[in-house]
Formats: structure tokens, sequence, C-alpha cells
């Protein structure tokens, strides 16, 4: 009978049996801990169990650190929101083989991530999920991922990013740039206003820097995805519309002279710190991406 034990941010399994030796794994969260020793007990009872110990493992963490390495290897760079959907599938899924990986560990994954996570959002994670192993070139005997993916999509738990149309309200914009602390989250003004009068994502409003911007020719210089394009980003120009420049100027102060304008650590900083300025001031279904619709 294995045995699962909480020490601290890990849940260790154990299991004994006679005429098998001991086996011990250690997983971040209890599911996939529980179905490990489930699958782990079924192969010893009908005889499959094979001792692997001395084998490759082809471990997860190790298949989606290969991954981002064969971008990093060119200078490239793994985008962060993709990053961070990578790490979180490293975290929950450490110390697993692909080759003990079965259908219904990925659906007990996904069922624990749509209690928090929306259905794009976990349909982004399988997808670069099956990225990585698709990678690696390990073979397999059952491709659990697409098999969980599939069975996800029939049943409509995961599917494409819905179109949003929500826009400012009369009022709202007012109420966000009153809130916004100008020593804490100063910066937040400015990316609100160059977001409504440029349109630019929330990636590339971060990226901005000072030798980008062309205040005599009127222009600003992106990269942007293009997957024609080597390394797959193309150089775009984009006019520095009139508003984008007034809020460029009005907001100097803050934006400071360096050449980066945004200090903050990643580009989902600036989303998670509007979110919170749009709860304290009390305004309903607004993301900082719905600003571009302006």
């Amino acid at each position: 009978m294995a045995t699962i034990r909480k020490r601290g941010g890990y849940y260790q399994v154990q299991i004994r049996r006679k005429d098998y030796p001991d086996q011990t794994k250690s997983f971040t969260s209890k599911a996939p801990a529980a179905a490990w020793a489930r699958r782990i007990e079924m192969s010893m009872d009908n005889g499959s169990w094979i001792d692997t110990r001395a084998q490759d493992f082809h471990m997860v963490e190790d298949i989606i650190d290969k991954l981002v390495y064969s971008y990093e290897r060119f200078g490239l760079e793994v985008v962060v929101p993709k990053m961070g959907q990578l790490n979180m599938l490293k975290r929950y899924f450490q110390g697993c083989s692909i080759h003990d990986l079965t259908c219904d560990d990925i659906l007990t994954f996904a069922a624990e991530r749509r209690r928090t996570v929306k259905a794009s959002t976990l349909q982004y994670q399988l997808y670069y999920f099956k990225q990585a192993i698709s990678h690696s070139r390990i073979r397999t005997e059952v491709n659990a991922v697409v098999m969980a993916i599939e069975e996800l999509k029939r049943k409509k738990i995961i599917m494409g990013s819905e179109e949003r149309d929500r826009r400012l309200e009369k009022g709202e914009y007012e109420l966000l740039m009153g809130a916004v602390s100008p020593h804490r989250s100063g910066y937040l003004a400015a990316a609100i206003d160059i977001a409504i009068e440029s349109g630019m994502r929330q990636g590339e409003i971060h990226a901005l820097k000072w030798s980008m911007i062309d205040l005599d020719k009127g222009l600003i210089t992106l990269w942007r995805k293009n997957k024609h394009a080597e390394g797959g980003k193309k150089k775009a120009k984009i006019p520095l519309l009139k508003g984008v420049r007034e809020a460029l100027l009005r907001h100097q102060n803050v934006l400071g002279k360096d050449n980066v304008l945004f200090k903050v650590q990643c580009a989902a900083s600036i989303s998670d710190a509007f979110a919170k300025l749009r709860k304290k001031v009390g305004i309903h279904d607004l993301h900082f991406h719905d600003l571009r619709h302006e």
C-alpha cells in the first residue's frame, strides 16, 4: 500500500511491496503523487512493472529545459508569458518521466488548472507541453498530452481566446488616473495613456525604449512577431501619433531619462498592477488589453 506524506513543500510517495524494491518519489502537488502511486502499484499487480532506475527517465523538467535552450542557443528569447507557463508545468510534473505520463495525469492537471484559469490559458499551456515533447523527439508508447488535448477540445474545456469588445465607459478613465499612486505605480498612468492612444500591445509597451522613439520623424520602431521573418520577428515602424507624443512628454518625469521607459520586471507586471487599480476603484471586467480598443 502506498503512503503519501507532505514534507515541507513536497508530497513524498513511498511504496513497499514484497519481492519488489522500495519505490520513493517526491512531487510538488498531491494529484500527480497519487496518480504515480496508482500506476506503479497497478503495474506491480499485473506483473508489468520494470525497474527503470538505471535508465534515462526523460523527465518532464529536462524536456522543457531543452525546449527553452533550443531557442536561447540561437539568441532567441522565449517570451515571458510562455516561459511562465513552461515553468508552471515543470513544477507540477517535477520528477515525472514522459514514459510514465498517462492521459489521466494530464486530465487531472487540467481539472486543477481550470479552477483558477480560463479555457484559453489552459489550452496555451497544454500546447506548450505538446511542443516540448515533440521537440524532444522521444518516442513514447502513447502520446498522453495529445490524447488529453483532443478529449478536452471535444468537451469544450479548452478553446481559443474569446473576442472581447469591452471599452472604457464614461468616467472610468478619470477614476483610474485619480487612483494611480505617483510614488508606487506612477509608470502605470503612462502605460494606460500609451495603450489608449497607440493601440500597442502590453509587451510592446513594456519593451519601449527612448532609442526606439524618433520625435523628429514621428516614428516608433518595434519588433513584432512574423512567422516568415528570421528569428520569428520583424522590424515595424508605426506613426508616433499626436496623442502618444503628448503622453510620452506628459509622463517624462516618471519614465525618466534612462533608455528603458518601464523599469518593471516583466510585461505582466503592468496588467497585474492595472488589475489591482481597477479593483481598487470598483471598475468591473476591464483588462489592460481592452484599452487598445480605444
